[in-house]
């Protein structure tokens, strides 16, 4: 749900002027590819040789309940995602089955068991107040938490003769939500996943997911149950990892591996990628995609950042430069409007943090569906307002810009309120490596939404396309049955919950021009081909040191469509620092189905706005 959090993307694009000629649109040959054997949007519909990596399927990976969701819809699931588990918990038939199938692995490959049971006990014990819980309820009925243990352990006892025990527990404390945070804290998904690693057999997965899939929500399925080429439900391939990659494993998969993520390898010896089945669920309106086809033979770029002729969708669907392919991600269908509660920390070296809160509002002009066309629509990108709501010392501060594209005079203008100042105030200089509000330095401006502004200092090349491990299709992540203090750990963030396919993905690296200035000497950036989004980016230095990864956790919004990167993350190699962003598990879900009017963005609202503060 996270995933509509994209959805604020913040500073599209700032222009710079530039004499070169335009470069050469597609031939009418080269575009008739597109709906055929690429898709509408320029991928490649057809999977790779090994089958690894799928055919697309696009909007027909989801159930039609899934293109009807609403904001409020998603809000009262947030409300609800707790309690409906709770309720699955202490479902006595549920807690049966989950016994029953634990006891016939017992029975059938009592290796395997012990080794369970040794993670189920480092799970309970790991939290002393969560077996102090269950032996206030135990104790009671004549047993505890560490003799239950001990006697399934010596096969005293069967698991389904602890139902009764069990179920009291249960009964206790459903509706205590501080008793099911330690719960959940304690059976977190890595617990599983290694218990899941022992127990791993065809047909145990098999019973194991249908069993979880008989409980859960309708509306979880949903979110879960893709569809693949032939129309079947792959629910149980979807939530079932390939292998998980270490740095014991590293080695054998590193040419599936970013620079970036195998600098996080050698920085972080915990660091892992768990590794799903591959699903390209990636769409968009069929306004956008019909607009794409078209602007392939009359969309070209001036420059690097003059796009002239394009309409509505992705300019370059068959790009042959680097730009192109970067123009893509800038000018990506993110919906008309959003709002977004956009929830942000700076995570220190021992994992420690502060949680700032932004409010933004963006009004998109370039892809918008319900803009009315005209030349200012196709040249103003967008709207965006932010208001700050912490940390104290920057309370209050409002910023409002106006994103613009192409053509000589059109540039970035933006203004600022400060409460130290008390007035409005045109902002000098909110692109490029100028850090943004609330980063702490660890966000340059250029970086929100992993790239926007202008592309004029550097230099760009397309160096092709690659088959790579990216983070995606990641709702586990955005669940709110996680918290901030699930997801942040030291150094980077729990790899439990990250989700990673493998996907083609366009590969161009930008080098720093001769006498221009940017603290990024060198970037490359890594395109999820279905969707043009940017998945990961390795940022160098002045010495030619990686210094910093980006990494957005991409998700397909089907309710909007379009394609997501929540979270967004800065990973800084040498402070060991990083900066989360576009966070949302703990505030409320992007209201994108808002519309605003033009005056809601005058630098002279603005003003207003700051009056009543």
């Amino acid at each position: 749900m996270r995933s509509l959090q994209t959805l604020g993307l913040l500073l599209l694009a700032a222009i710079g002027i530039s004499a070169n000629p335009a470069l050469a649109k597609v031939s009418a040959e080269e575009a008739a590819r597109l709906g055929k054997d690429l898709t509408k949007v320029g991928a490649e519909k057809a999977g790779n040789a090994d089958g690894s990596i799928p055919v697309h399927v696009g909007k027909a990976s989801f159930t039609q309940d899934m293109f009807e969701l609403t904001p409020q819809y998603l809000e009262d699931l947030r409300v609800r995602l707790l309690k409906d588990i709770q309720k699955i918990i202490a479902n006595p038939e549920a807690l049966g089955d989950i016994l029953e199938q634990s006891q016939a692995v017992i029975d059938a490959e009592p290796d395997k068991a012990n080794k369970v049971i040794d993670i189920i006990e480092d799970m309970l014990t790991s939290n002393p107040e969560l077996v102090s819980d269950f032996n206030s309820v135990l104790q009671g009925r004549g047993t505890s938490v560490d003799q239950m243990i001990q006697q399934v352990r010596a096969r005293e006892k069967k698991l389904p003769e602890l139902k009764p025990d069990m179920t009291a527990v249960v009964e206790k404390f459903t509706g205590n939500e501080e008793w099911m945070s330690k719960l959940v804290a304690a059976f977190d998904v890595g617990n599983i996943l290694k218990i899941v690693s022992v127990v791993d057999d065809p047909k145990t997965r098999v019973v194991i997911n249908d069993m979880l899939m008989k409980y859960m929500p309708p509306y979880v399925k949903g979110f879960l149950e893709y569809k693949g080429a032939d129309g079947k439900p792959v629910t149980l391939d979807a939530i079932k990892p390939l292998y998980v990659v270490t740095n014991d494993n590293l080695a054998e998969h590193k040419d599936k591996i970013s620079v970036g993520h195998q600098a996080m390898f050698a920085t972080y010896p915990d660091y892992k990628m768990i590794v799903f089945p591959s699903f390209r669920n990636a769409f968009f309106p069929p306004e956008i995609e019909e607009a794409t086809i078209k602007n392939a033979t009359r969309a070209s770029l001036e420059g690097t950042d003059d796009v002239q002729g394009a309409k509505l969708g992705f300019p370059f669907p068959i790009p042959k430069t680097g730009a192109e392919v970067i123009w893509n991600a800038k000018l990506k269908f993110r919906g008309s409007a959003a709002k977004r509660y956009n929830n942000q920390a700076i995570v220190k070296p021992d994992g420690t943090y502060k949680i700032s809160k932004l409010i933004e509002d963006v009004k998109f002009k370039y892809g918008s569906l319900t803009e009315p066309e005209g030349p200012e629509k196709d040249k103003l990108l967008a709207y965006y307002l932010q208001e700050v709501l912490s940390p104290v010392r920057v309370a209050g501060q409002l910023i409002l810009v106006h994103e613009t594209a192409g053509g000589k005079g059109n540039t970035r203008n933006a203004w600022i309120y400060s409460p130290g100042l008390g007035r409005v105030n045109r902002a000098p200089d909110v692109g490029f490596d100028t850090p943004s509000i609330g980063s702490d330095g660890e966000q340059f401006n250029d970086q929100i939404d992993m790239f926007n502004g202008s592309l004029e200092r550097y230099d760009w090349k397309l160096i092709g396309k690659k088959e790579l491990l990216m983070p995606y299709n990641s709702w586990v992540m955005n669940s709110p049955t996680f918290k901030y203090k699930d997801i942040i750990r030291p150094g980077h963030i729990n790899q439990d919950l990250a989700r990673y396919e493998l996907h083609r993905v366009w590969v161009v690296e930008a080098t720093l021009k001769e006498g221009q200035r940017h603290r990024f000497a060198k970037r490359r950036f890594y395109l999820d081909e279905d969707s043009w989004s940017i998945a990961v980016v390795d940022c160098y230095d002045a010495r030619g040191e990686l210094w910093k990864v980006q990494e957005a956790h991409l998700i397909t919004a089907p309710f909007i469509p379009t394609v997501s990167g929540v979270p967004e993350l800065i990973y800084d190699l040498q402070s060991k620092r990083y900066f989360a962003t576009a966070m949302t598990n703990e505030d409320k879900i992007v209201d994108f189905k808002i519309s605003y009017e033009d005056k809601m963005f005058k630098p002279s609202t603005l003003q207003r706005m700051a009056r009543k503060r």
